[in-house]
This record gives structure tokens, sequence and C-alpha cells, in this order.
């Protein structure tokens, strides 16, 4: 198989579980030989292909990219950046209910952003004069496909944001704002707008919830992908970007990285998880919630001496 067909298949099989190959720089030929292989070979400690994905996704140094050269060039984020950054510090530290209820309304939002910016090219109003989801995202695809297209003198590029035309379709229009009654099973029933709004449906399962977090993130990197590759200068200018002495970016990046690998210990909140948040699944006795009231004395009690 060609680089091409190789990325098909490994992406054929992540659309069956909502995820796409995300559209960064450290994807290269390699890196896409690699997936086939955890495709054709999958580690079930490691989670597979589906396991590589979500780890690239939620990558402590990948996120603090995103952030500083995707999300923050993309005029139609701007105004919800401050939503984007808690949301990632609580996907971080393992807050996967509030990260995803506070994306779950953002994907819309910068979708109503770039209706407005595009009124006079792209329709998106219906009889009534309002806004209609529907009806821009069945124009925003025609137009990025047709932007798209005059991109003759790079054919790669335009296979490479072809690509992410199809995810994003699939996913607005197949997917996340299914109906209730077009949602009622599998994984499209999880990662469902409606349900997660309107009925606070799905949000008991921590790990469907850390997964539909990683996905949400995904989309919102597609979108960005999309938003940018209409403006060529800036696109290069982002996607090769220098990060080595981007003060801010590395900020970010410590301080993701440092929570996550917290979270793998007993955090607060791996606590609060474990005690509140998953009692079907993992119980802490009241000798174990006391031990914790304890050490927790002890720590207010060493702040407190210090701030005297």
């Amino acid at each position: 198989m060609n680089l091409w067909e190789t990325y098909e298949k490994v992406d054929k099989h992540l659309n069956e579980k909502l995820l796409t190959i995300p559209p960064y720089p450290s994807v290269s030929g390699k890196r896409v030989q690699e997936l086939l292989a955890s495709l054709e070979n999958p580690d079930p400690a490691w989670g597979g292909l589906d396991g590589e994905i979500l780890r690239m996704v939620k990558n402590p140094w990948q996120r603090a990219y995103q952030i500083e050269y995707r999300f923050k060039p993309t005029i139609i984020f701007n105004d919800f950046m401050k939503v984007i950054e808690s949301a990632t510090y609580d996907l971080m530290i393992g807050n996967y209910i509030c990260s995803y209820l506070s994306l779950v309304p953002v994907v819309e939002a910068i979708l109503r952003k770039w209706s407005n910016e595009k009124s006079n090219e792209i329709k998106s109003i219906n009889k009534k004069g309002d806004f209609d989801r529907e009806i821009f995202e069945e124009n925003l695809v025609k137009y990025l496909n047709e932007k798209n297209n005059e991109l003759h003198t790079n054919i790669e590029f335009q296979k490479w944001i072809s690509n992410q035309i199809k995810y994003f379709d699939f996913m607005i229009r197949e997917v996340f704002y299914l109906s209730f009654n077009a949602s009622q099973e599998g994984v499209k029933k999880e990662f469902n707008r409606n349900r997660t709004l309107h009925l606070l449906d799905n949000i008991e399962d921590v790990e469907v919830l850390r997964d539909n977090t990683t996905r949400i993130f995904l989309l919102l990197d597609i979108i960005a992908e999309l938003y940018l590759s209409l403006d060529e200068e800036l696109y290069n200018n982002t996607f090769f970007a220098d990060c080595e002495d981007n003060i801010d970016f590395n900020l970010r990046w410590k301080i993701y990285l440092k929570n996550a690998m917290e979270s793998i210990n007993m955090t607060d909140m791996t606590i609060i998880n474990i005690a509140f948040l998953q009692q079907d699944k993992k119980h802490l006795s009241d000798e174990q919630k006391q031990k914790f009231i304890e050490q927790k004395e002890y720590q207010i009690q060493f702040i407190k001496s210090k701030n005297r």
C-alpha cells in the first residue's frame, strides 16, 4: 500500500470509533505506518490503535502546541479561549466532567462565529432569519472543498485537507448533533451534544468521559486546521512554528505535563474520583477516607504555617 492507502485504511477503522488521524506536524509517513501496525497487531494493554490516537490528542506537549499555534491564530476561537484554557487544564488533572461539559457548547459557538465572519460567502440563515447549523454546515463543507480544489500546486496538501473536511462533515452531520431518537446506542449515543446538554447523559462513566473529552479536543483541532488552511501564509507560519523559545507555549506545556504526571498518583482529583464519582468500581473504606482527611488536615496546617 502507498501512503494514502495506508492512511485511509487506518482512518476507516478510526471513524468507527469517532476518531481520525490527528492533523499534527508529527504525522509523518513513518507515523502512519506505526499506526497501521497498531491496527494490525494491537497491544490490548495500550488500547491498540484507538489508544495511540487518544494519547496523541491529549499529550501535554500537543495540547500546548494546539493552543499556541492553532487555536490562538484561529480568530473564531478567540472569544472562547478562556473556556478552552480551563478545559485543557481540567483534562490534565482528570476532571473530565468539567472539561467535557465546558467544551460541548464551544463547538456550536465557534461555528456561529465562523458563519458571521463568512456571512457574505456562506449561507447559514433559515427562512426565519435565524442561524441554522445544518444549513451552515452543508454550505461550509461545499465552500471548504471548493477552496481546497483551487490549490492545484500542492496535491498532497489537498489530500490532507480533504481528509479533515470529510471527518468534520461526518462528525457534525452524522454524530455530534444527532437527535435523541437517532442516537440511542453505541458510541454515537455517548458522544452527542443533545444528550449531553439536555439530559446530562453519559457523564457517569469516567472512561467514556475521558475519551469523549479527547474526541471533542480532536474535533476542535480539525476545525482550527480547516480555518487556517484558508490562509496559506498563516497556515505555514503556524504549522511549521519553532516552539523552543516560545515562553507561553513552554509555560503551558510544563503545567500540563506536571499535572498529567501527578494524576497518575493519588491527587485530590483522584481521591474525588474514587471516593465519590466511581463508587461502583473502586470503593474507599471509611478507614481509608479518614486517612485522607488526616492527610489533608496536615497539608492545610502546613500551608497555614508557611503563610504566617
